[in-house]
């Protein structure tokens, strides 16, 4: 954690309010399920489902895919969490002592009010446009766009990029969980409604058969279907309580025989074949801990993604119009920060295109300083700050401060003449020399 510019603590800042340690809580679940998610993700999953369902093809790349948006998630939850959202900097402090009453400072009011320092009554300073104080964190914070309890942190100037990442990435992660372990997780969750004691779930694909000739005349017949036989083999081993499967006549490929799955198993007469349905390895065996960990998951999956959907349905397209949650409410105006395009607006959260756009970093080339921010109708330059004319002096930003929040020109103070009253003060003058 780094010190902020007024010496609290950056990121997780300390609060002794209840809602600050609500705050805390909510993270610490957030993490835990994210956590949670990778472990049932890649050890149940991967390492027990897949070898048992005999798709052990599919592990490398599914765990390619997961672990690196997965991965790229937790990254952008930690830079979310740890970054200072932007408070106020001690240049900006400086520049509001230096320029002194030159600064005009307008109340503080839910509406635009661009180019106007408004002043925090519970800061006592005056702050730049665009930022707000929050209560939770008691700062006031650079262009703040709202207090997550998710990060439990302030989102604003310096971290929005991360938070915007973090709910793609999350929510990728989950749609991608959900989408690749589908099929297993319909078949998990039929089986967990046969459970018994002892049970132990293979699916069809990864159970063994031995063939033998005669019919299972013992147990109740739990099924009874015309199927191939490959078909009653992935049926079988889909039923925990089925021992095998008997049908009258030999086996032929692709033809159609009237199946009888059986629970218990012994053999007698002829003229029927019989598959037995063998105990499989131990690396293709589910327990039933096995399968309630990976419902778990699925269920966890499925509620971050019905989570962050509407989470990035509101905050992206307010991120391509250059808005917060805040301003989002704002009607005295239009938008003046609107640079006209999707583009144009995402750099200024994003920074200047470029390809470190999709990963948590702070921007190579920023657009703005947090203090100042570019007008609807200023001509930029491709650093984000006003064009100038050729031959004209770059401008520093205490400069371009000035010019934005429209401080008035210090005038160097005259010194005081003394007042002729007459010949009699001229003669004095005169008496005692310059």
């Amino acid at each position: 954690e780094r010190e902020s510019p007024q010496g609290a603590v950056a990121g997780p800042m300390k609060s002794s309010s209840a809602l600050f340690r609500a705050s805390q809580a909510t993270m610490s679940v957030s993490i835990s399920v994210f956590l949670y998610e990778g472990f049932a993700y890649n050890i149940i999953f991967l390492g027990r489902i897949l070898p048992a369902v005999g798709k052990q093809a599919l592990i490398v790349p599914f765990a390619i895919l997961f672990n690196s948006i997965w991965g790229l998630a937790m990254w952008s939850y930690a830079r979310a969490h740890l970054a200072d959202p932007g408070i106020v900097p001690d240049r900006w402090r400086d520049f509001v002592r230096n320029v002194g009453d030159a600064l005009p400072i307008a109340p503080a009011r839910p509406e635009w009010q661009p180019g106007k320092a408004t002043y925090c009554k519970k800061c006592d300073l005056p702050r730049p446009e665009r930022a707000h104080h929050c209560l939770l964190c008691e700062v006031c914070v650079l262009r703040m766009d709202h207090h997550c309890p998710w990060i439990n942190n302030c989102v604003g100037f310096r971290n929005h990029k991360f938070f915007l990442l973090l709910g793609i990435y999350a929510c990728l992660a989950s749609f991608v969980a959900l989408a690749t372990s589908l099929p297993e997780l319909v078949h998990c969750a039929g089986a967990l409604t046969q459970i018994e004691d002892g049970f132990v779930f293979e699916s069809g694909m990864g159970a063994n058969f031995e063939e033998h000739e005669g019919f299972i005349s013992s147990g109740e017949n739990i099924l009874e279907q015309s199927m191939t036989l490959s078909e009653a083999k992935e049926r079988c081993g889909e039923l925990p309580m089925c021992k095998g499967f008997t049908f009258q006549g030999k086996p032929h490929n692709g033809h159609k025989f009237h199946m009888y799955f059986k629970d218990k198993w012994d053999i007698w007469g002829t003229n029927w074949t019989s598959y037995r349905r063998t105990t499989p390895e131990s690396s293709t065996r589910l327990e039933v801990t096995d399968i309630l960990v990976f419902m778990i998951f699925g269920i966890l999956a499925l509620f971050v993604a019905v989570l962050l959907t509407p989470m990035l349905a509101t905050h992206l397209p307010l991120a391509t119009q250059n808005l917060t949650t805040i301003e989002d409410n704002y009607e005295n105006m239009p938008n003046p920060f609107d640079q006209g395009s999707t583009a144009a607006n995402l750099a200024q959260v994003f920074g200047a295109y470029g390809p470190e756009w999709p990963f948590p970093v702070y921007a190579w080339k920023p657009l703005s300083d947090g203090v100042s921010f570019a007008r609807s109708d200023e001509r930029l330059g491709p650093d984000g700050l006003p064009e100038r004319a050729d031959g004209e002096e770059e401008m520093d930003a205490e400069t371009l401060w000035r010019k934005r929040y429209r401080a008035r020109p210090q005038v160097a103070p005259v010194k005081d003449e003394p007042v002729d009253n007459g010949p009699l003060t001229s003669l004095a003058r005169w008496w005692h020399g310059p």
